[in-house]
C-alpha cells in the first residue's frame, strides 16, 4: 500500500467521521475489509480470480467514499477456478480511477471479461470513462512494472500485456498462453 494512498484515505476518513459519523463508520468498515483481503493475498504467488475480484470491489467501495464518484463493476465469463497473480487487476483498476474523468452521471464503469480458447486465456479490463489528458508520453509507471513482474514470475514468457486508450476510455488486455 502506497503511503500517498493511505494518507489520502485517512484524510478522507477524518472528514467523513466529522461530517457524518454513520457514513464515516461505513467508510472505516470498507477500508478494513479491503485491508483484510490484501493481507490474505500478500504472500501468495497466485490467487483465485474470485478473490482478486473481491479485492477490486472492496477498493471501489472505499474509493466511492473518497472520490464521491459512482464506480460500477461488471464481469463476464469469469471462471472461478482460474488463478492469477495477486493485485494485478487491482493495479489496473487503480490506474483507471486515477487517470479517468467520470462520464455524465458522475460514473466510471469497470468491465472485466474472461475468454478461453485452446491456446490461451484472455482477460480484457475496460475502463469506461473520459481519459485525463496526459502532459507527456508515458509507457507505464510503477503499476505496469508490478504487473509485468508478477506475470513473469508466474508464467515465464508465456504472456502478453497491453494497455491503451480507446474511444470509450481505456482497455487493458492480458493474454496467458497455455
Amino acid at each position: 500500500i502506497q503511503p500517498h494512498y493511505l494518507r489520502n484515505t485517512l484524510t478522507s476518513m477524518m472528514d467523513w467521521v466529522e461530517e457524518s459519523p454513520k457514513d464515516g463508520a461505513r467508510f472505516i468498515q470498507e477500508l478494513a475489509a479491503e485491508f483484510t483481503v490484501m493481507n490474505d493475498i500478500a504472500e501468495q504467488t497466485l490467487i483465485p480470480i474470485s478473490q482478486e475480484i473481491e479485492l477490486c470491489k472492496r477498493h471501489l467501495a472505499v474509493m466511492q467514499f473518497r472520490k464521491e464518484i459512482s464506480f460500477q463493476w461488471e464481469d463476464f465469463g469469469i471462471d472461478a477456478t482460474q488463478m492469477i497473480p495477486p493485485a494485478i487487476l487491482h493495479t489496473i483498476l487503480e490506474n483507471g480511477i486515477t487517470h479517468s474523468i467520470p462520464l455524465s452521471g458522475n460514473t466510471i464503469v469497470f468491465k472485466l471479461t474472461y475468454l478461453k480458447n485452446p491456446t490461451m486465456r484472455q482477460y480484457f479490463f475496460e475502463t469506461l470513462a473520459e481519459n485525463r489528458p496526459v502532459s507527456k508520453e508515458r509507457h507505464g509507471g510503477t503499476g505496469f512494472k508490478y504487473i509485468r513482474a508478477r506475470l513473469l514470475e508466474s508464467y515465464g514468457q508465456k504472456w502478453t500485456f497491453n494497455s491503451a486508450a480507446t474511444a470509450t476510455g481505456w482497455l487493458t488486455t492480458i493474454n496467458i498462453l497455455n
